[in-house]
């Protein structure tokens, strides 16, 4: 067994990322999973900054401008200015982007499934405790 952890643990993001975006092409979903990940988070409150969603995603500000950008051109998003900061524009997800946000997120939960198969409650809590840990010391 390899002893190597980072280096472990970077082939498996590769590996899952590389998995991931293919089965999105296969089921038919037009965005990336970082695309996906802005469309969950303006599911759950619409109207963020782009701020705020670096901040939800974890991805700088440039990223989540390029991504913002692919999505408004594909009608999957909207800008607003912001009524109470006019040099702030709010995003808004169409519903064309919730439409495209449930078909990643059917992909997304089955391979979450898959992830956990094979494994018991507590290895996967312990697993979870661990990528956690990864947040925090590494922040």
């Amino acid at each position: 067994m390899d002893d190597r952890l980072l280096f472990l643990m970077s082939k498996a993001q590769r590996t899952l990322k590389n998995y991931l975006k293919r089965e999105f092409t296969t089921g038919g979903v037009a965005i990336s999973p970082a695309q996906s990940g802005i469309l969950f988070s303006l599911k759950l409150r619409n109207g963020l900054s782009m701020n705020q969603l670096s901040e939800l995603i974890s991805i700088d500000n440039a990223a989540v401008t390029r991504h913002v950008d692919l999505l408004e051109r594909n009608g999957l998003v909207t800008r607003e200015q912001d009524a109470g900061d006019r040099r702030k524009c709010l995003i808004y997800i169409t519903d064309k982007g919730i439409v495209e946000a449930y078909k990643s997120k059917v992909i997304a939960h089955r391979i979450n499934t898959m992830l956990k198969e094979g494994f018991s409650e507590d290895e996967i809590k312990i697993f979870k405790r661990i990528l956690s840990s990864f947040l925090i010391k590494f922040k």
